[in-house]
């Protein structure tokens, strides 16, 4: 049995407002991913624009060609927005509906509502432009390892390059592709692009969401809170990549311990909210001292560890002595208390110890703990060390 052009429209319509449903219920079970809702919404309203386009003929063309494309063009405002909230960015609510609003706007002309070649380049530019913005919104976020962010750009891509020939070819083209004469080919695969779109759009953008909240769930897992920087977990799970990296070459690699010294005593002359700014404080000055390729992590109370690759134990010293004498001065008045916090450091390397964490961390321990011996506020080498320390994976 062949399905006739109307039964078609009533299965993209009802395709589109059961995805539209389908991502509003999403966002409701996690109200945090908002750019669900933006997406939902998106999708509920190109169900009735879909449905006045489809009633061509049987409708006045004021709810079949302005209202219905206006819908549509509004549809796409909305989808493009749903891609900034996505990616962290604020959505441009004026530039979203602009879209809409030239359309609407045009139409209050005569000479454009009568021309379709003109409705057809102008309503096909608004989609293209949205179509775009939309990749390149998910193009700049690329790097996170979302692995669904690439079909759904290419799907989407494909969308944009159907609207893109149809402004070049729109003379050539049967309606309601093009200009000429309509033709039912045409309008079938009009209707089935964008059901399979509707379809394939709405399972991606599930997956998207899916893959992003498992990424910030596993993200919380290796993070620590209140400083941004990785916790004993997660700086464990990327220290072994490091030593791996590093040992075949033998490339230099140098481990810092270091140790806020008397936290226990700030915390309790001026409280944990000063001991909490210290902390964090003191992670931004180890950051700025340390290049972006190095690891930084929170592996205790007031106790923090970097991992130094290609830095040999002369340079490592000076990076250590950076960060001491920085975070002296920057810690001598935190949020208006007269804190003066320091720090003491232990160094260990490759070189001595050999490619074992365990045991660069052993050394390095070993050096923070002669530093506390001897005054604090100072830096010492390690020496290699044959205790061998629990898994620092182990909170």
């Amino acid at each position: 049995m062949s399905l006739d052009i109307a039964t078609l429209f009533v299965v993209t319509v009802f395709i589109m407002a059961l995805g539209g449903a389908l991502l509003l219920f999403a966002w409701a079970q996690n109200r945090t991913n908002r750019a669900l809702c933006w997406w939902g919404f998106a999708f509920l309203i190109f169900a009735p624009a879909t449905a006045l386009f489809g009633l061509r003929g049987a409708v006045a063309e004021f709810l079949s060609i302005e209202t219905a494309n206006a819908l549509f063009l509004l549809s796409y405002g909305l989808m493009w927005s749903g891609a900034r909230v996505f990616e962290d960015r604020e959505p441009l609510v004026p530039w979203a509906l602009a879209g809409a609003a030239v359309w609407l706007v045009a139409c209050q002309f005569d000479p454009f509502l009568e021309s379709l070649l003109a409705r057809i380049l102008l309503a096909s530019g608004i989609i293209s432009t949205y179509s775009l913005l939309f990749i390149w919104e998910l193009w700049q976020g690329r790097h996170d390892g979302l692995m669904s962010r690439w079909p759904t750009m290419g799907l989407i891509g494909l969308h944009a390059a159907l609207f893109l020939a149809r402004i070049v070819a729109a003379t050539a083209l049967p309606f309601p592709l093009g200009t000429q004469p309509p033709n039912a080919g045409a309008a079938t695969l009009l209707i089935f692009a964008f059901l399979f779109h509707a379809f394939a759009l709405v399972f991606l953008l599930m997956a998207l969401s899916k893959e992003r909240a498992e990424l910030n769930q596993r993200r919380a897992a290796t993070t620590d809170p209140l400083t941004g920087i990785p916790n004993r977990r997660g700086f464990a799970e990327r220290a072994e990549r490091v030593v791996a990296r590093c040992q075949p070459d033998a490339t230099p690699l140098t481990l810092l311990l270091l140790d806020l010294d008397h936290f226990k005593s700030i915390n309790d002359r001026f409280g944990h909210r000063v001991g909490d700014a210290v902390l964090v404080l003191f992670s931004e000055t180890v950051t700025q001292s340390l290049r972006p390729l190095d690891l930084l992590g929170r592996i205790g109370g007031e106790e923090f560890v970097a991992l130094l690759p290609d830095v040999r134990p002369g340079t490592a010293l000076e990076i250590a002595e950076r960060i001491r004498v920085a975070f002296a001065a920057a810690g001598r008045n935190v949020d208006g208390y007269p804190v003066a916090a320091t720090v003491s450091i232990g160094t260990a390397s490759a070189s001595k110890t050999g490619y074992d964490f365990e045991a660069l961390y052993a050394s390095a321990d070993a050096a923070l703990y002669l530093a506390k011996q001897k005054g604090r506020n100072r830096i010492e080498l390690g020496r290699p060390v044959l205790t061998m320390l629990p898994d620092l994976a182990q909170s």
